[in-house]
């Protein structure tokens, strides 16, 4: 879906229009006189353009004709993050505001840079000869060299068949492209090393040295193009088609056909569903969990506040709760006794919280709250206990809350591949934000690949990609939000997804950045990131890191990989932020003893060995923590989160704990991982 023309950030998705107020006359700031602002809402009629493409603008409000007839309105265009415009005093095709058509602006030239560019308004006023510069719109310039489209020939085999396919390619770039060569496979990703292995033999190669002139095109079918893989009961299967050079060393296409339903012979049930329905199978659908997340004991006459259930050791905590009489009679002269339990299970203290008093039936909530002090050393799951006893001695109701006790930094810098990847540590996140402990996170890409042709159901281009990877930070935002993380702490560098190993082994410099394949540019063209347009380059990322971390000076820092190793990105994430490190290490900036976190290493086969000295550590979490975190991986959507809230976990279920290792000698060894 197109985009509305905005600045700072785009609205993707969501057709909205973003508000300028614009008040002609003056000269300070926004130009001060008597006359009301005019709102001014454009739009574009593109996400991203082709180089060598036009861009069309629509100024969606009508001006008042006063103000059409004092003052003229022109355009600049400059590169984001730069100041200067590279063309300046532009009009809609020499009519001037035009409110009901897209009206031609610029015809971008073939050699315009990549990246994402700001439109500004002009406005002339010929009383007081004077002009305003207002920052208007933004857009993406792409540069995409092929375009390749693939089908298979039917959409239901039966294991063992023949997979006929068609292929079309073109090249849209003025050079010839030579030396191609065409494979097909099962849908994979060439930079996930578990999708890599998995299809592993069954790559063919339909065509080699191909070579196709400039805007030529290619379209040709193959009868066996691979052979339907099922297993013991009926499956969906995605076939790809990818374009490579001739050292299969840079991929210059991808496309992905529909899915395919494969059954065995003979087998036609149970029919199994695509990967974005809540459930895989019919014989999936949960009908219980959901009814009893975690019990009400007693009718629920004792409920606790669970908003802060994380603390550090040592400290002078809390329980808040809520009485009250759920039975038909009344009770009279009641205890409420609390008992603070430690992790062995053991009474650490107890208190009395209320002594002879009534609690009639059905009456208001009574509010009440218990303090302890938690042993300054030990780390571990607390529970609090509080019981309601008769006079007589009687248990009328109990009920028990959980604490996650663990030393606690005094701030944090969590750097994460992927939207997703802080998963692993969403308790230690909410942990955070409970003790108000200065955190902020940086999504090194924004994940415009994975999943990306599954959510437009068709394979992606520039323009897909560009709004997935939109979609993606949303959902971001939205996951972390659900864990109490403020918008403004959650930080986008906007590098490539599945870029990573090439930015970091071939592209070390800015003045030579990768060129990544969905997204048809070098440099970063989402809005709203840390740096516009950084340059898909080793150092550029690294001076980005660099400059996180000394801004925000974090006691620790967090590089994050999910139990899934063998992607580039999330093994590459940690090479980044290494490397900034011990360059700020080496101009005195920060501290060589500087805490560095990261995930356990759960398959160490699929992650590449390093020289590094580890020590293994626990993190506890509360139940009540926990839950909101199962709870923010469903805002992931795009990344199968609806299909995690059909797999429901109940509450003795969910994790108590969350691993991770300190890296001890992460400002040694500098160099290993580079060629």
């Amino acid at each position: 879906m197109r985009e509305p023309c905005c600045a700072p950030v785009p609205c993707s998705k969501l057709l909205l229009l973003c508000l300028l107020p614009i008040v002609l006359g003056g000269t300070s700031g926004l130009m001060r006189g008597a006359e009301p602002p005019a709102r001014i809402q454009a739009v574009t009629d593109r996400l991203t353009y082709n180089a060598g493409g036009r861009v069309r603008l629509r100024i969606v409000s009508p001006l008042v004709e006063e103000q059409r007839t004092r003052a003229s309105y022109v355009f600049s265009i400059r590169f984001a993050g730069e100041q200067k415009p590279i063309i300046d005093r532009l009009t809609l095709d020499g009519r001037g505001v035009s409110a009901t058509d897209y009206t031609p602006l610029w015809t971008i030239p073939n050699d315009t840079r990549t990246g994402r560019y700001e439109i500004d308004l002009r406005i002339d006023d010929p009383k007081t000869n004077r002009a305003e510069f207002v920052p208007l719109c933004s857009f993406v310039v792409h540069r995409q060299l092929m375009k390749i489209a693939v089908h298979v020939q039917q959409e239901d085999y039966t294991s063992g068949d023949s997979v006929g396919c068609g292929v079309q390619l073109e090249n849209l770039s003025s050079q010839p492209l030579a030396g191609l060569q065409l494979e097909f496979s099962e849908r994979y990703w060439p930079w996930i090393a578990q999708q890599r292995e998995k299809v592993g033999r069954k790559i063919a190669t339909l065509r080699r040295d191909i070579t196709l002139e400039s805007h030529g095109k290619l379209s040709e079918s193959f009868a066996e193009c691979g052979q339907a893989q099922g297993a013991d009961r009926p499956v969906i299967k995605e076939y790809g088609a990818v374009v490579w050079d001739r050292e299969r060393k840079t991929v210059y296409a991808i496309a992905f056909t529909s899915p395919v339903f494969i059954n065995p012979p003979g087998v036609t049930i149970p029919r199994p569903y695509p990967a974005y329905y809540m459930y895989p199978n019919i014989g999936a659908v949960n009908t219980t969990s959901y009814r009893q997340f975690h019990s009400e004991p007693y009718g629920g006459a004792i409920q606790f506040d669970l908003t802060h259930t994380q603390f550090p050791v040592g400290s002078g905590t809390a329980a808040q709760f809520t009485l009250t009489n759920p039975t038909d009679a009344a009770w009279r002269q009641v205890t409420v006794r609390a008992r603070l339990l430690g992790p062995d299970g053991k009474e650490l203290a107890a208190r009395v919280v209320a002594d002879h008093f009534d609690l009639d039936p059905h009456a208001p909530a009574q509010r009440e709250e218990v303090r302890f002090s938690l042993p300054p050393s030990t780390a571990g799951l607390y529970r609090v206990a509080v019981e309601i006893n008769a006079a007589t001695g009687e248990l009328l109701a109990t009920n028990m809350i959980e604490w996650g006790v663990n030393p606690l930094p005094r701030s944090v810098l969590l750097f994460c591949g992927h939207e997703d990847d802080e998963g692993t540590q969403s308790g230690f996140i909410r942990t955070l934000i409970e003790n108000q402990i200065p955190l902020h996170l940086v999504y090194v890409t924004s994940g415009d690949a994975g999943s990306c042709d599954q959510y437009f159901a068709r394979s992606c281009g520039p323009e897909e990609a560009l709004d997935f990877g939109a979609v993606r930070m949303q959902e971001a935002r939205a996951a972390m939000g659900h864990l109490g993380v403020p918008a403004e702490n959650i930080i986008f560098l906007g590098m490539p997804d599945g870029g990573s190993g090439q930015i970091w082994y071939d592209h070390p410099h800015a003045a030579d950045p990768l060129h990544a394949v969905l997204l048809a540019s070098d440099r970063a063209p989402y809005a709203g990131l840390f740096r516009p347009n950084l340059p898909f380059a080793r150092d550029a990322v690294v001076d980005a890191a660099a400059a996180l971390i000394r801004q925000f000076q974090p006691e620790v820092i967090f590089t994050v990989h999910p139990p899934a190793e063998g992607h580039i990105d999330h093994i590459v994430n940690n090479y980044f932020v290494v490397k900034a490190l011990q360059q700020l290490v080496r101009e005195n900036a920060i501290s060589p003893n500087l805490e560095l976190r990261v995930d356990r290493i759960f398959s160490p086969k699929e992650h590449p060995a390093t020289p590094y000295q580890y020590e293994d550590h626990e993190f506890y979490v509360s139940g009540a923590a926990m839950a909101l975190a199962q709870e923010a991986d469903w805002y992931y959507q795009s990344q199968g989160g609806n299909r995690s809230e059909g797999n429901l976990r109940t509450w003795d279920q969910l994790p108590r704990t969350e691993g991770y290792r300190k890296v001890l000698d992460w400002s040694r060894h500098e160099g290993w991982n580079e060629r």
